[in-house]
């Protein structure tokens, strides 16, 4: 599975970035002094119907950061162009039903040092919304289907 970092909001968690750079830390090593947060995402509803706030940070020293992975929960760390997540490249959907909507579920082929990755599910699904901001533009595909709703958020 790849994700993004991200968890829980704790007590001392001022807002939506702090818990982000709180938990990039701690899945990552990523110091938040490094973090320039740009904005905060509308919520996604992940499938067990939580409340997932993106928010969106670019690194001031990106040769500053060195990632050391929490082995208890991260595997390996690596990036992708975010440029990639509108184009209609590498990239497949499926229709599916959730909840008794359909929806798109897309997935990204990546590879990276002789590793391929599947991109899918609500990480495409930020990954794509979050580029979209970033570059101003709509994806080069549809990005849902145009009569899926979303249901009720529970928070997080």
């Amino acid at each position: 599975e790849v994700s993004l970092p991200g968890g829980k909001a704790d007590e001392g968690d001022k807002d939506d970035g702090d818990t982000a750079t709180r938990e990039a830390k701690e899945e990552i090593g990523l110091d938040p002094s490094l973090v320039n947060i740009i904005t905060v995402l509308e919520p996604f509803l992940s499938k067990h119907l939580l409340r997932v706030v993106p928010v969106i940070g670019v690194l001031n020293d990106r040769k500053a950061f060195k990632p050391t992975p929490n082995p208890a929960e991260v595997d390996a760390v690596f990036d992708a162009p975010l440029e990639m997540f509108i184009k209609d490249e590498n990239r497949s959907a499926e229709e599916r039903e959730w909840m008794g909507e359909k929806y798109l579920l897309h997935f990204f082929d990546y590879e990276i040092e002789n590793k391929r990755y599947l991109i899918w599910g609500l990480t495409a699904g930020i990954l794509i919304r979050a580029a979209s901001v970033v570059y101003q533009r709509p994806p080069a595909f549809l990005e849902q289907s145009p009569k899926f709703k979303v249901p009720g958020l529970v928070d997080k």
